[in-house]
């Protein structure tokens, strides 16, 4: 499969134009980016007469400076939240286990982790699968 580089810039109609960095005579346009890498996949194509499944295109929308300074701070945003949420599950299964290894109940672990005693069985139904599969 071969990878091209698909730029992207906004016209003043707002319709999208799409050109490939690597072969800039190939280029076309969208009302919407969709629509727009959609008909750069058929136009590489036909230019370098192949396949679409064996082309790949990589979205580069040119915006400015404050927009993707904003949209990478956005991203490492979302990136570190997914992170903070994993570990957050891996914490909750730990404590939910370990509560059930004391003999408490799933509807007290539940209490004490501030959580329904529904969320408290599936996190020990997920840990108890985790310890089969890595044991």
């Amino acid at each position: 499969m071969k990878t091209y580089t698909a730029r992207l810039e906004q016209e003043k109609d707002g319709r999208w134009s799409v050109e490939l960095e690597e072969e800039p005579r190939v280029h076309t346009w969208g009302k919407t980016i969709d629509q727009a890498l959609t008909r750069m996949l058929e136009a590489a194509a036909m230019w370098f007469e192949t396949d679409e499944s064996s082309i790949n295109l990589v979205p580069k929308p040119i915006l400015t400076k404050t927009a993707m300074r904003t949209i990478d701070e956005a991203r490492k945003a979302r990136d570190q939240a997914r992170n903070a949420d994993r570990v957050a599950l891996e914490k909750m299964q730990r404590a939910a286990a370990e509560l059930a290894r004391k003999g408490i109940s799933m509807r007290d672990a539940a209490a004490i982790l501030g959580i329904s005693h529904q969320r408290v069985h599936q996190l020990l139904a997920t840990d108890s699968r985790a310890q089969t599969n890595t044991g």
